[in-house]
């Protein structure tokens, strides 16, 4: 289970008991001197808490909601900001950072079909994030409009999808998906999320994904629990990387269903 919260703070233990695996928590001006002062920051010891006991983390730098719309100076702050908390988390090098875009952004430029320029001032927001060419992935969490528009843009690498300004819509190349408060009696402070892939840019950072071949005496299960995977994250880690379909030697053993018995000798998977 994947979850994300800001002033609510969850023990591990209710993090372990209800199966959680991975959190989203929050960097971003909360906890600068002069700015009010929320407490949803995640501190170091948070985080060394989290990481020991094996819980990921993933991160949103959010403070003001419409920040996006200050434009290109205020993302060049926010984006250096992100690094400099980074490094005093001791975060790892190629995580992302998701900047939110916490509200139903406006059309910009409703007459095109040019994303950046709907985008408007948020497009200048995530133009000087990247321009600081930072350690860090740049991310983008929003409603559907937000997200896609950023993506098309070529403005950020990752993507946050909330429900919320979504109108049911969701763009599959989001890496996660905020479904609502769903947990410890619908606090409203917890957000309940699904990943569409094993790497969404949390800490710490994944194992790079390879392709194996069986060798006819390993189990889909025992494969998938030697590398740290459920069955269905690695068939759908595998299916990524199949565009065309499954091979001969897949199919059979996949319909049957009986991932407990040895895959045949040759039959390709990635984990």
């Amino acid at each position: 289970m994947i979850v994300d919260y800001s002033i609510f703070r969850p023990t591990v233990k209710m993090l372990k008991d209800a199966g959680v695996t991975a959190v989203g928590r929050y960097i971003g001006w909360d906890s600068v001197a002069g700015y009010q002062q929320s407490g949803k920051n995640i501190t170091g010891a948070e985080a060394g808490t989290l990481n020991a006991s094996g819980i990921s983390i993933f991160l949103s730098f959010e403070y003001a909601a419409d920040a996006v719309l200050l434009g290109a100076a205020q993302g060049e702050k926010g984006g250096k900001l992100a690094g400099e908390q980074l490094a005093a988390l001791g975060a790892p090098e190629g995580m992302t950072v998701y900047f939110a875009v916490d509200f139903d952004i406006a059309d910009y430029a409703p007459g095109s079909t040019d994303p950046k320029a709907k985008l408007g001032p948020a497009a200048d927001y995530f133009e000087a994030i990247n321009a600081l060419t930072p350690r860090y992935t740049v991310g983008v969490y929003g409603g559907y409009y937000a997200v896609s528009r950023v993506l098309s843009a070529g403005l950020a690498a990752m993507a946050w999808q909330t429900i919320a300004w979504s109108g049911g819509q969701w763009d599959d190349r989001a890496v996660l998906r905020q479904l609502g408060s769903e947990i410890w009696g619908s606090n409203a402070d917890v957000d309940l999320l699904v990943a569409s892939t094993t790497d969404f840019g949390q800490w710490p950072r994944p194992a790079a994904v390879a392709k194996f071949q069986a060798n006819g005496t390993t189990s889909l299960r025992d494969a998938a629990h030697e590398h740290g995977m459920t069955v269905s994250e690695l068939l759908w880690l595998t299916a990524q990387h199949r565009p065309g379909g499954y091979g001969p030697l897949e199919v059979p053993y996949i319909d049957d269903g009986k991932w407990d018995t040895a895959m045949p000798t040759g039959m390709v998977f990635w984990a």
